[in-house]
């Protein structure tokens, strides 16, 4: 039977990270498997990414794995009145079907073995390791590890074989469609958003430009808040609005939850990472640095627990501690904030953005508007932190 310390369920950012990490720190034979034909596809997000974070794992800049880099936010009201926010070093829209290859090279350079078009089926503990069934192109095999690390999305199979609860409530997904939209005239250089429950309830509709006169165009929806309406109609609704000669060339579909880090992401031998344990973003749905920076913690704490001798669920507690000391907290916050919005109406959102107008662009600094917003309209303090949070996919 083919044995590993660690094997990483899941070839997103926060599988790729978490392997690369594992096998940096010294763990031993480091497996990562990928249910798809390709890592990094299917895209299922807006690839938008906050600079500073991305800068912790990879240097984007003159990257083949980067679309666009984006200086400025524009933010739309529901009547579409536009507010233009001072530029400024705000991020990348990625290609994620090159870069999450460039982190999986970074993973097989660490020493990581990686697989694709491999799933695994199920896991049992047995005698203090996990028995993986993984099912390739050979057909069926098993593997032992002392360590597994769930990092396959939304919809983890890992987290529940393990016994942990990854339950969510329905008014903590949001659906998302997405379309890429060519032949449309918007400014290459920033970045969309426009709230508003008549837009997307308990979500945003989003512009992220891929180039020059094409961009990935999607919004999400919480079903609980929506009249009926898919996101994709919503969507399309959305679409005709705005661009009616637009030229849609792909579409995507998808979950985000919106709720903050799971109560428990570790176990006996097993740590989940990424959206596979609600590690998200709840005001922006953000999820591809914070996957990021999971997988990194769980990398090093799996190597750190195999060099111990001790992968005991009581040693492995402290990822979780880490975490939330590192974004768990702060998504915390988020949640409650997004809570307060979305009990507001278009017409609260309309005047905030006549309220930040008022202030010159030279001017209209974070500090600037929230101090602004705060003045006119004290109850605006979620909304302000709502439309500059960075990592905003």
């Amino acid at each position: 039977m083919p044995a590993a310390d660690v094997l990483v369920v899941g070839g997103g950012p926060a599988g790729c990270v978490a392997a690369w990490e594992a096998a940096a720190a010294g763990a031993g034979h480091v497996l990562l498997v990928e249910r798809d034909r390709a890592i990094g596809a299917p895209v299922r997000c807006g690839e938008g990414v906050g600079s500073a974070g991305l800068r912790e794992f990879l240097d984007p800049d003159g990257a083949p794995w980067v679309s666009r880099r984006i200086s400025k936010v524009i933010f739309w009201a529901p009547d579409d009145t536009e507010v233009v926010l001072a530029g400024e070093d705000v991020g990348y829209i990625l290609d994620r079907t090159r870069f999450e290859p460039a982190l999986a090279e970074r993973a097989s350079g660490a020493g990581a073995e990686v697989r694709i078009s491999t799933e695994a089926v199920g896991i049992e503990r047995e005698d203090g390791r996990w028995r993986v069934t993984l099912r390739g192109p050979q057909g069926d095999e098993t593997w032992t590890t002392r360590v597994v690390i769930g990092a396959d999305g939304v919809e983890t199979m890992v987290g529940r074989w393990a016994g942990l609860d990854t339950r969510v409530a329905a008014r903590h997904m949001a659906s998302m469609a997405q379309y890429i939209v060519g032949n449309i005239a918007f400014d290459p250089d920033a970045i969309y958003m426009q709230f508003g429950p008549s837009v997307a309830p308990g979500g945003y509709a989003w512009i992220f430009p891929k180039g020059v006169g094409i961009a990935n165009v999607g919004l999400g929806v919480v079903a609980l808040r929506s009249d009926g309406r898919s996101a994709r109609q919503y969507l399309d609704d959305y679409v005709r609005r705005h661009f009616p000669d637009g030229t849609v060339t792909a579409m995507t579909v998808g979950g985000v939850i919106t709720s903050p880090t799971l109560r428990r992401t570790f176990g006996d031998g097993i740590l989940l990472a990424g959206d596979a344990a609600h590690m998200i973003n709840p005001l922006s749905g953000g999820g591809i640095v914070a996957a990021m920076k999971a997988g990194r913690l769980a990398g090093r704490h799996a190597a750190r627990a195999i060099r111990e001798g001790d992968t005991s669920a009581r040693n492995l507690s402290a990822y979780r501690d880490d975490w939330m000391r590192l974004l768990g907290d702060a998504h915390e916050l988020y949640y409650r904030l997004k809570e307060t919005i979305d009990k507001f109406d278009d017409d609260f959102f309309n005047r905030l953005a006549r309220t930040v107008n008022r202030i010159p662009l030279e001017k209209r600094t974070l500090a600037r508007v929230v101090t602004s917003a705060l003045v006119h309209h004290p109850a605006l303090l979620p909304v302000a932190a709502q439309l500059f949070v960075q990592e905003f996919c």
